[in-house]
């Protein structure tokens, strides 16, 4: 059975996580998914992903240049947080570090690279 890892990300990094997911297929019991915005951000979205980190073991925060200004982010890190549920972030450009969005603890921050993936989702 996959477990349930819930992706946090900003729509201008999906390719980030269509990546993570390509590179993870066969290597890991996870399932990445998200709730993308498809419609203005309000109770109804907040709602489903409230439902979703539920499901979830933990969050990944895919950080990019506008991560830490992304009202859905910082929503999804402080849900994921009042579940008790863990979380880390991926810079995810391998020689680019971005802001780390507020209430992911820098020390949970990771750069892209995928044996440190697995290690942070093997803590899970």
């Amino acid at each position: 059975m996959a477990h349930r890892a819930f992706v946090s990300f900003q729509m201008e990094d999906r390719w980030a996580r269509d990546f993570l997911k390509q590179h993870a297929a066969g290597k890991t019991v996870f399932e990445f998914i998200d709730y993308s915005i498809k419609e203005p951000f309000e109770s109804k979205w907040k709602t489903n992903a409230k439902a979703r980190i539920a499901r979830s073991r933990g969050t990944i925060v895919l950080i990019g240049a506008t991560t830490a200004r992304s009202e859905a982010v910082l929503w999804e890190i402080a849900e994921t947080k009042r579940q008790g549920h863990p979380l880390f972030g991926i810079q995810i450009k391998a020689d680019r570090s971005y802001r780390v969005p507020a209430g992911l603890p820098a020390g949970r921050v990771i750069k892209w690279n995928f044996s440190a993936i697995l290690t942070e989702l093997n803590r899970w």
